[in-house]
C-alpha cells in the first residue's frame, strides 16, 4: 500500500528502515518549506504570550518544535531554522516599530534573530555529543538510528546546557550594542504573581530559564513518547518531571514572600507621600510649533489645577478636625508631569518657553506643591550651536527670594538626566565619524547621556529613583538607582510614539519586574496610559483611570485606557529598606548558567574526542 505525502513529511526519519520516498523527501525542498512553515508559525505563535495578546501557555511550549526540527540536521541548516523562527518571532513582537518607521521591524527581525539562530547551531551539536554515547555514534547511522532511547541523565544534562545557553544569550542582548532586553522570556509570565517572585533572588533571568526548561523538556518527553508508539516500552518522562519540579518549587517559594513584605510595608514601618500624576494624553509633537507646544502646556496645567483645587479643598477640611481625635485627610506633596509632555525646554528661551516657566511657578506658589517635570535641559554652552543636550526630570520648588520683605518663587531643587539613552532616537552612533547615518535614519539630534544613576531627593525621607522613557526596561538602572539610595521608583514616559500598538503594555509589564527585582514601589507616569502604582510584588494597586462595575459598584483599574486624566497616588515608602539579594549581588544566577554550560560543553568536547578516537582505531 503506498504511503501517502503527509505521512512521509510529518513521519520521524529512521535511516536503519527508511523507504526510497523517505530518502528522497530528506534532501527535497518539500521537506524545507515544511520546515520553514512550521518555524515560521511557531515563532508567531510565541509573540501571543507577550504583553498585548497575553496567552502565557504559549510560551510553555511554541519553542519546542525549534528544538525538534534542529535536533538532528547540521549545524549550518540548525542555524537558518534558528534565524527563521527568531525572524517572524521578532518580527511580529516588535511589530510596533512600524508606527515610527514601517521598515524598523524587519530590520529589528534579522538582528534579533540572529541571537536565536546562535541557540539553535548548537541543539545539533548538544543532542548528537550528550545524548548518544561515542561508541554508539562511531558505528554510523545506523547503529545511532538504532540506539534504544536517549537515557534521562543525559537528557536532563542537555536539558539545563541548552536552557543556560538560551539564558546567556538574553544576557548579552540585554547590553550588547547598548541593549535591547525587550520581550525576554520572562515578560511572558509577568501576570504569574507567585512565579515572578524568584526576580529578587535570580532577577528576570530565572523566569527565561523556567521557560525554556519546559520547553526543551517536552522535547524530550514527545521524543519519547515516539519511541512508545514505535513499540518500545513505555517510561516516566524524568526529564519533565524535573522541569515541572523546579517551576513549581519557584512557584511555591514565591507563595512565601507575601507574608515577609507586608509586615515590611505595614502602616508604622513606612512613610506615605502623596503625588498626584498628571497623564495628558497628547499625541507625539516632539517637532511641534508653539501652537500646539501651547496646547500641550494647557492641557497639562487644567490636570495639575485640578489636583490642587483637590488640594484646596482637603486642607479645608483638614481644619475641621483640628479639634476632634481624628486625623486629617492626607495633604498632596508632589505633582509629576510625564516624559517631555510639553515639547520646548523649561528653561529654553522664547516667549512659549517662558510661558510655560510662568504658568508653572504660578502653580507652584499657590499651591505649595513642588512639581516634577519631563524636559530637555542644557549644560555646558559652548555657542549657539554647541552644547550638551539632556532629557532630564527636573524637581522645581518653592524657594524664599532674596531682598527686603520675604517672597517665594519656584526654582529647580533636583535633576535626573536620563543615562540610557535610545541609539537612534536621541544619539546616533558613530554620527561623528559616519554623519550620513544620522542624515538618513536619525531624528534631528544627538542627545548626551547623564553621569549616573543617581536619586532625587523629594523629602528628607523620600528618595526618587528616577528612569525616564525605556530606562526602566533595563534591570541594571533600577539596580544602581537603589544601591545609591532611592527607596521607591519613578518612571516618567511618553509612549505617544505608539497610540494603536501593544508598545505601551510591553513596556509596562518590565516595570512590574523592576518593582520585584528591588523589593520598591513604583509609580509609572505616562502620557497616555499606564500612569499606575505598583506595590512591591509587582501588584498593581492603583491606576489614574478607573471605573465603576455597574453590576457591583465596585472600582475596577482601567491602567490600559488612553484618556486625559490626573489622579492622587498614595506611595508607601519603606523607612528601613532591606536590599534584596540582586540588588546587592546582580546577576549571579547568569553566572550560574555560564558554570553550568561550561560543564555541558566540557561533556560535549570529551564525547567528540572519544568519539574521533574510535573512529582513529583500525577495524579488527
Amino acid at each position: 500500500m503506498k504511503e501517502s505525502r503527509f505521512s512521509i513529511y510529518f513521519r520521524p526519519f529512521r535511516p536503519d528502515s527508511a523507504t526510497p520516498e523517505e530518502l528522497a523527501f530528506r534532501v527535497s525542498w518539500k521537506r524545507t518549506v515544511r520546515d520553514l512553515l512550521v518555524l515560521a508559525l511557531t515563532g508567531m505563535a510565541l509573540t501571543t504570550a507577550f504583553p498585548g495578546v497575553g496567552f502565557q501557555p504559549a510560551a510553555w511550549v511554541c519553542i519546542a518544535p525549534l528544538l525538534w526540527l534542529c535536533a538532528d540536521v547540521s549545524k549550518r541548516r540548525a542555524f537558518a531554522y534558528g534565524m527563521t523562527w527568531g525572524y517572524f518571532w521578532s518580527l511580529t513582537s516588535t511589530f510596533f516599530l512600524r508606527e515610527i518607521n514601517i521598515a524598523i521591524p524587519f530590520v529589528f527581525g534579522a538582528v534579533l534573530g540572529v541571537f536565536i539562530a546562535f541557540w539553535a547551531m548548537l541543539i545539533p551539536v548538544v543532542c548528537r555529543s550528550l545524548l548518544v554515547p561515542p561508541e554508539v555514534r562511531v558505528r554510523g547511522a545506523a547503529a545511532v538510528a538504532a540506539y534504544p532511547r536517549y537515557q534521562s541523565r543525559d537528557e536532563i544534562l542537555a536539558m539545563f546546557t541548552l536552557a543556560a545557553w538560551w539564558v546567556i544569550l538574553e544576557w548579552i542582548r540585554s547590553w550588547i550594542f547598548t541593549g535591547f532586553p525587550w520581550n525576554l522570556l520572562a515578560a511572558t509570565q509577568w501576570k504569574n504573581l507567585n512565579l515572578i517572585q524568584i526576580c529578587e533572588y535570580t532577577g528576570i533571568y530565572g523566569l527565561s530559564f523556567l521557560v525554556i526548561l519546559v520547553n526543551i523538556a517536552l522535547f524530550f518527553t514527545a521524543k519519547d513518547l515516539l519511541s512508545v508508539f514505535r513499540g518500545a516500552k513505555y517510561r516516566r518522562p524524568f526529564t519533565l518531571y524535573a522541569a515541572l519540579a523546579i517551576v513549581a518549587a519557584a512557584a511555591f517559594s514565591g507563595m512565601g514572600v507575601w507574608k515577609k513584605y507586608s509586615r515590611a510595608y505595614a502602616p508604622e514601618n513606612v512613610t506615605e507621600y502623596k503625588v498626584g500624576v498628571v497623564q495628558p494624553d497628547l499625541s507625539q509633537r516632539r517637532s511641534g510649533g508653539d501652537e500646539s507646544t501651547r496646547e500641550a502646556l494647557d492641557v497639562c496645567a487644567r490636570l495639575s489645577e485640578n489636583l490642587i483645587a483637590d488640594k484646596k479643598a482637603a486642607e479645608a477640611v483638614s481644619a475641621e478636625f483640628d479639634s476632634i481625635a481624628v486625623s486629617p485627610p492626607p495633604v498632596l506633596q508632589l505633582i509629576v508631569w510625564p516624559e517631555t509632555a510639553v515639547p520646548t525646554a523649561y528653561y529654553g528661551g522664547g516667549p512659549v518657553a517662558a510661558e510655560y516657566r510662568s504658568r508653572v511657578r504660578r502653580m507652584i506658589r499657590e499651591s505649595g506643591t513642588p512639581f516634577l517635570v519631563g524636559t530637555l535641559s542644557y549644560d555646558n554652552i559652548r555657542s549657539n550651536t554647541e552644547f550638551d543636550m539632556f532629557n532630564s526630570a527636573l524637581l522645581l520648588k518653592e524657594f524664599p527670594m532674596t531682598g527686603g520683605s520675604i517672597k517665594y518663587d519656584a526654582d529647580t531643587a533636583g535633576r535626573y538626566d536620563k543615562v540610557h539613552i535610545v541609539p537612534f532616537g536621541e544619539f546616533i552612533p558613530l554620527n561623528d565619524k559616519f554623519p550620513a547615518i544620522g542624515r538618513l535614519v536619525g531624528m534631528g539630534r544627538n542627545l548626551t547621556p547623564g553621569k549616573e544613576f543617581r536619586p532625587v531627593d523629594l523629602t528628607k525621607d523620600v528618595r526618587a529613583g528616577i528612569m525616564i522613557c525605556y530606562e526602566d526596561v533595563f534591570a541594571y538602572a533600577a539596580r544602581e538607582l537603589v544601591r545609591n539610595g532611592a527607596n521607591f521608583l519613578l518612571v516618567i514616559t511618553n509612549d505617544a510614539w505608539y497610540p494603536t500598538s501593544t508598545e505601551p503594555e510591553q513596556h509596562y509589564a518590565n516595570s512590574v519586574l523592576r518593582t520585584v527585582e528591588t523589593r520598591l514601589p513604583m509609580l509609572r507616569c505616562g502620557n497616555s496610559n499606564y500612569s499606575v502604582l505598583i506595590d512591591q510584588f509587582g501588584r498593581t494597586v492603583d491606576s489614574v483611570t478607573k471605573r465603576i462595575d455597574p453590576a457591583t459598584g465596585d472600582t475596577e483599574l482601567t491602567p490600559s485606557e488612553q484618556k486625559a486624566a490626573s489622579a492622587v497616588m498614595t506611595v508607601k515608602v519603606p523607612k528601613h529598606y532591606t536590599p534584596t539579594f540582586y540588588v546587592r549581588f546582580g546577576n549571579v544566577f547568569v553566572l550560574v548558567l555560564w558554570v553550568i554550560f561550561a560543564g555541558g560543553m566540557a561533556m560535549v568536547l570529551r564525547n567528540n574526542w572519544l568519539f574521533r578516537k574510535n573512529a582513529d582505531k583500525p577495524e579488527a
